[in-house]
């Protein structure tokens, strides 16, 4: 919740008694997805913003101090520099608060998770932003980040009991709390008092940095376990959760990934194993290829030619056996093929013994490396097993035309059959797949691999792709098929790039174009 509306609210009113007519003296960046600012406060005290506003993670913080690189760093939002600060504004309903220069400058911070930015405003005019590919942030107005909601009883009424019309910047911990104390079983009434006691506690200003399995949170809600930290003040929260995000929280995610790499390597390699000991068994059950051989010239006169197989007499068991023959050769070339195929049969079992001592030792590697990875408690012992944390399929270059649009990975094929290795290899069942309609194009895959909802603009912006890379590029419009993957299927008549669609989920209608 450390970007929640209900934090953020108390967040902006201690930063108003800290910047009110302080100086903004630096406004910089020297590591991607970062920006600095550096005010000078009337009592002569400096006060540092640090912006951290990656597509993974995004929060503020606020050192003690801060030491500007030599080099590799850059000015931003000049205009601001020497500016008086004027007022701090939280937006009302809305994970946004804003900073008022003199000169009618306004800097809004919008932390909306992803998709953190922050936008300067002049004369209530768009003016320039921090997070260039954030494209759609230039039509953000100023007049329009505040939401006049009404939170009345007779509202909640009117919403037949939902709350999330009346309170839409709630947030997941919200949510759960709700649940939690069983909010969908209660009368209107009961729904309304439990909705003032969650107010209630949003106002209380507990913060509490706790872990959890996906990593380090932070919430506003008393946790049911021991929290890491907890204060009263947002600003030392902000702090605290985020150095325990890099340091714990950072470290417990690698070395979980680590460890899922390490685990699904040790399961592949048992499946591997446990095919090599099929074929130890099919081996030792089968009759030796020297043995057919020696039944076949044994009985060559009661092999007719032409045939597939025949049932000879097996004399080392004295019991009939059924013998497969290529039909092209006689007999007797046949016995030959059996005797090629039993000197080749001492090389094979070499090359299987090989192979299963390999994987024995592979598996054994394996496992020694879990247990000591068990044992490893901070981010310098990840070290040696870093190389183990990327995917091998992932770190190889893929075939295909790559985009990335706020986090999202897009992924374009370049012909036919990269369309069918695109679609059919690399797609998962779960990511969106779009194609131009009724012309031919290359294969869009929208990656997903947590199956979460694709925004409208990531859609529109594939199938932007989409139309581009079609026989429909220089028509003004054209209409794309947007389905999941697990809807299109191939069939072997289809030609190359041919797929069967079994579910458009959608069409939509976009201007053909190549974006970066």
């Amino acid at each position: 919740m450390h970007n929640n509306y209900y934090f953020l609210r108390i967040l902006s009113g201690q930063l108003r008694q800290i910047l009110m007519y302080a100086r903004l003296k630096q406004c910089f960046s020297q590591e991607k997805d970062e920006l600095v600012l550096g005010f000078e406060r009337q009592n002569g005290d400096d006060f540092y913003i640090k912006c951290s506003l990656g597509p993974q993670f995004s929060s503020l913080q606020f050192p003690d101090s801060f030491h500007r690189a030599g080099r590799n760093s850059i000015d931003l939002f000049s205009d601001l520099l020497l500016a008086e600060v004027q007022e701090v504004e939280m937006y009302e309903n809305e994970r946004a608060f804003g900073i008022h220069f003199l000169g009618n400058y306004v800097l809004v911070f919008k932390l909306f998770g992803n998709r953190a930015n922050l936008i300067l405003y002049r004369d209530g005019e768009y003016d320039s932003q921090f997070q260039k590919r954030l494209k759609k942030d230039d039509e953000l107005t100023l007049n329009s980040i505040s939401r006049s909601i009404d939170q009345s009883f007779e509202a909640l009424q009117a919403a037949d009991g939902e709350y999330f019309p009346l309170f839409p910047t709630l947030g997941k911990e919200g949510q759960a709390w709700l649940a939690a104390q069983g909010y969908e079983n209660l009368h209107l009434k009961d729904r309304w008092a439990l909705l003032q006691k969650m107010l209630q506690i949003l106002d209380e200003g507990s913060y509490y940095v706790i872990s959890t399995p996906k990593g380090i949170g932070f919430t506003l809600f008393p946790p049911s376990a021991e929290p890491l930290s907890q204060t009263t003040d947002p600003i030392a929260a902000l702090n605290q959760f985020y150095v325990l995000h890099f340091s714990v929280g950072e470290f417990t995610r690698e070395k979980r990934q680590i460890q899922e790499g390490l685990e699904r390597n040790l399961v592949k390699s048992q499946l591997y194993l446990q095919e090599l000991e099929k074929q130890k068994v099919i081996r030792e059950t089968n009759v030796p290829f020297e043995e057919i051989g020696n039944i076949l010239m044994a009985f060559l006169h009661l092999v007719p030619e032409g045939e597939s197989k025949v049932v000879l007499e097996d004399f080392y068991r004295n019991q009939p056996i059924t013998i497969k023959l290529n039909s092209s050769l006689s007999p007797a070339a046949n016995a030959e093929n059996y005797y090629r195929k039993a000197k080749n049969f001492s090389k094979e079992l070499a090359h299987w013994e090989e192979n299963i001592a390999r994987k024995q030792q592979e598996i054994a590697e394996i496992q020694q490396k879990i247990a000591l990875l068990e044992s490893v408690e901070t981010r310098k012992g990840l070290k040696p097993f870093l190389a183990l944390a990327t995917d091998k399929k992932s770190s190889e270059e893929l075939p295909f035309k790559q985009f990335e649009i706020e986090g999202w990975v897009i992924w374009v094929g370049k012909n036919a059959k990269n369309n069918d290795l695109l679609t059919l290899k690399y797609a998962k069942k779960q990511d969106i797949w779009l194609h131009a309609r009724d012309v031919s194009g290359s294969h869009v895959i929208v990656r997903n691999p947590q199956n979460r909802t694709v925004p409208a603009f990531v859609i529109e912006k594939a199938a932007s792709l989409a139309a581009y890379f079609s026989k429909r590029q220089t028509e003004s419009l054209c209409p794309v098929i947007v389905t999941s993957k697990k809807y299109v299927r191939k069939t072997k008549d289809l030609l190359p790039g041919m797929v069967i669609v079994d579910r458009e989920e959608e069409v939509v209608l976009v201007k053909p174009e190549l974006w970066n």
